[in-house]
């Protein structure tokens, strides 16, 4: 049998290129040298040889997990893809967001325990008419907190200069504890019948956490004003407001009338919203 001849020199690629290369190379060699051997020519297929090679772009594994995020997301508010995301935490785990709206202010908006990024698409799109960048994570695991993270890093790396975190119900805990951590500040945060511990411990958010804040609950919904109240008693935020609303509603379905004008005032104006007095 006839020695195998040294693989030529490879020209200056990347280093997954040149991997690829060196591994068609070998595989043709053996191929040669055995008169055809079967096993070598689909090795040398299933590594990428031939002019149809894949090129590295298509072969990033963290492409293919974000669409994989992205295809199996429980989104069914939307009748084609186009408005979702995979946002990335601290520890690369990836989650799928719909993200609507353009502008330098964005507003990460979380769910409530029982709802999906499905629960503030309508609100997303009133967001994104006024000129806003609207991000609802569809938060599916106890790292909420990281996952909100992820949502401010993300609309701050799409070219948001300013940053609101809007949550409801278990969402409204998460936005102040993860506001709380979050270097460097956000603009506000509007926690909608937020309870003072759920997945996160906002009684000790509100306690460093000085952006301005509006605390926001249903005086009929349980114990929730009561949550809200504490809350704001302990809050350090220089600007700040408590609204107690005669309703039975809860998280999101307090978004409407003078709420919601109140979020919208704030989203432009934070401080002079939260320190306004309340309409009689």
């Amino acid at each position: 049998m006839a020695a195998a001849a040294e693989p030529a020199a490879f020209p200056a690629t990347g280093p997954t290129e040149q991997i690829i290369q060196r591994v068609c190379t070998v595989m043709r060699t053996i191929t040669t040298a055995v008169g055809g051997f079967v096993t070598a020519v689909l090795l040398a297929t299933a590594a990428g040889c031939g002019a149809d090679a894949a090129s590295p772009a298509q072969l990033d594994p963290t492409a293919a997990a974000r669409q994989r995020v992205i295809d199996t997301a429980n989104v069914d508010c939307l009748d084609d893809p186009g408005p979702l995301v995979a946002i990335t935490d601290a520890e690369q785990d990836m989650t799928a967001a719909i993200q609507v709206g353009t502008g330098d202010t964005g507003v990460v908006l979380l769910h409530q325990l029982d709802g999906t990024a499905c629960q503030w698409y309508p609100f997303a799109l009133i967001l994104a008419q006024h000129g806003y960048r609207a991000l609802a994570p569809d938060i599916t695991s106890r790292d909420a907190v990281e996952v909100a993270q992820a949502g401010i890093a993300h609309l701050r790396k799409e070219g948001a200069k300013r940053v609101f975190v809007i949550g409801a119900s278990r969402g409204g805990t998460i936005a102040l504890a993860a506001a709380a951590a979050t270097t460097p500040p956000v603009d506000g945060v509007i926690a909608l019948s937020a309870p003072t511990v759920y997945d996160a411990d906002a009684l000790t958010a509100v306690k460093k956490l000085d952006v301005p804040t509006i605390l926001v609950a249903g005086d009929l919904d349980g114990t929730f004003a009561d949550h809200a109240r504490e809350l704001y008693g302990l809050s350090v935020a220089k600007h700040k407001k408590l609204i107690i609303s005669s309703s039975m509603s809860h998280g999101v379905t307090l978004v409407s009338g003078r709420v919601e004008d109140t979020m919208m005032a704030f989203l432009t104006d934070p401080a002079a919203t939260a320190d306004a007095p309340d309409p009689a």
